[in-house]
């Protein structure tokens, strides 16, 4: 496999990728697949664009023997023959996304999976395309919130250089992610001042970048009209009332064990306790449909399904960004369409969001 530096020599000479290709005579889809790693060129093609970007062959592309087989990491659930996946380019790494179904979110458009090797256990994965359009790059977000679904598709629809893949993970796993180098960017959000409360290393916090997405409510969500006058925590300890819950590492798994130790009452006592789905959208099916009496999600999805809503209280949520990551054409479609009048009122308009600081720089230590 070859690292290249196309990508980084043409932006330093100020040049769309449709002018290069346009002057050494390929595809823009080509040049696409050539800074993303995907496709190798010709010794013909490489000596035109070392002529065009004023470099040797050698300095643009080098040989990388550790890159192999092993390099490709897998992020999440085990992979299966015909799963699809979003599969994005990392620090010199294959990064595997599975493309889960969420509610709410678009269906990429992506490469499907045939999983190799005698256990059939979804570790090494061989991707089988759809034509160029699996070769352009993805970046990815990782967090819990909605309002990332609705981020991602205003990047991807800004006529950019990458497609922008939101994946669903709850406040822990996206930290993970951030820690191991499988995402891009991860939202995380917490009470009053934000991630202040989300315990980072060092090394995250002098090499992250902080941009503020939003501020909201997390609160109980009920049917609309509260049918059956639920008030607080305290109301679960009957066992009546069915919870819908969030896994373990979640914001809103961890408020509600807070909200339940307030109120004295032990999760043995509430019924449905164990009982978890991915994200907020998620709860407030399980409420709307009447799996659920009552489960914590932000105001926004409440309202987007015409639900009750009981705040607890106020949150916010940042965006971390790994210094290196921030020059990349999909970081900067993000934070371009974050920073948009378009974006913030779509964003206003989704939920209960408070936008009056949304994309704005945030100091990294000044919670720590």
């Amino acid at each position: 496999m070859l690292n290249n530096r196309v990508r980084m020599l043409r932006q330093r000479a100020q040049m769309p990728q449709s002018e290069l290709a346009e002057r050494i005579g390929v595809s823009r889809q080509t040049i696409r697949a050539i800074e993303s790693g995907s496709a190798v060129p010709s010794t013909v093609i490489a000596l035109r664009l070392a002529k065009v970007l004023g470099a040797s062959v050698e300095e643009i592309f080098q040989e990388s023997p550790d890159v192999a087989r092993a390099d490709v990491v897998i992020e999440g659930n085990r992979l299966e023959v015909g799963d699809r996946v979003v599969v994005a380019q990392i620090d010199g790494r294959t990064v595997v996304h599975p493309a889960e179904l969420s509610p709410g979110q678009a269906i990429p458009i992506a490469p499907h999976v045939h999983v190799v090797g005698s256990e059939g256990d979804g570790t090494k994965p061989e991707m089988i395309g759809f034509g160029q359009r699996d070769a352009a790059p993805w970046t990815i977000i990782a967090g819990c919130d909605p309002a990332l679904s609705l981020l991602a598709s205003h990047a991807s629809s800004s006529r950019g250089e990458s497609q922008v893949f939101w994946r669903n993970a709850n406040n822990g796993t996206a930290k993970r992610m951030l820690e191991r180098g499988t995402t891009h960017v991860a939202a995380l959000h917490g009470p009053g001042e934000g991630s202040q409360h989300v315990s980072m290393p060092a090394e995250l916090l002098t090499s992250c970048t902080k941009v503020h997405l939003a501020a909201w409510q997390l609160g109980w969500v009920v049917r609309r009209g509260n049918p059956l006058g639920f008030r607080d925590a305290s109301h679960l300890q009957s066992g009546k009332l069915r919870i819908v819950n969030r896994p373990i590492g979640a914001g809103a798994r961890a408020l509600l064990d807070d909200e339940l130790s307030r109120a004295g009452v032990r999760p043995q006592q509430v019924s449905q306790y164990e009982w978890t789905v991915g994200g907020h959208l998620e709860v407030a099916m399980a409420v709307d449909a009447g799996a659920a009496d009552v489960g914590i999600a932000v105001a926004g999805v409440a309202q987007a399904m015409h639900l009750d809503f009981i705040p607890i209280r106020d949150e916010r949520c940042d965006l971390w960004i790994p210094h290196r990551h921030m020059s990349e054409p999909g970081v900067q479609q993000l934070l371009e369409s974050l920073a948009s009048d378009v974006f913030r009122w779509d964003l206003a308009r989704f939920g209960s969001y408070d936008v009056a600081h949304t994309g704005e720089m945030v100091d990294v230590h000044a919670f720590h």
